[in-house]
């Protein structure tokens, strides 16, 4: 069964500066969220035990998913084949996709602000399924840019004629 999921040498992996921003990502979404739950425990409790619980639950879930973060990221990979595209990621429930070049319907690439900080994009399939759709995320953008161009032409020379 594990073999399903094993990743060979012609695999790509997500470069190192994706999981460090997925890392900054997790880390500026939690901090914020657990200072908050801190400062609200305790005003509501005026500063007594129950304030040290939140803290101390805010800081393990905000190291917890920083750490989840960076480990997600190197668990990913993609594998462009010649009739499909091939994914696979997850660190408990590991998935695998294959993507038919002809079932797709368009390439999305996004940058948000904290990748554009690292230089990353993602690229998006889009196929007339939802349940086939996939994203290769945390890409550099001059990877991005190529990874479209390629799965574009893909696309369009295994298309179905309409």
């Amino acid at each position: 069964m594990s073999e399903l999921f094993t990743v060979g040498a012609d695999w790509q992996r997500l470069p190192a500066n994706a999981a460090t921003a997925k890392q900054v990502g997790a880390l500026a979404i939690n901090l914020p969220v657990a200072i908050a739950a801190v400062v609200g425990t305790g005003l509501l409790a005026n500063w007594g035990w129950p304030v040290w619980l939140v803290a101390g639950l805010g800081v393990a879930w905000t190291i917890w998913r920083v750490v989840r973060a960076g480990r997600w990221a190197r668990s990913f990979a993609y594998l462009e084949r010649e009739q499909d595209l091939l994914i696979t990621s997850g660190l408990w429930n590991k998935q695998f996709s294959a993507v038919p070049y002809g079932r797709m319907l368009s390439v999305e690439v996004q940058s948000g602000p904290i990748a554009r900080l690292w230089g990353l994009a993602s690229v998006a399939i889009v196929t007339a399924s939802i349940a086939s759709n996939a994203t290769i995320p945390a890409v550099p953008t001059e990877v991005a840019a190529g990874l479209r161009d390629r799965l574009i032409a893909a696309g369009e020379a295994q298309a179905l004629p309409l």
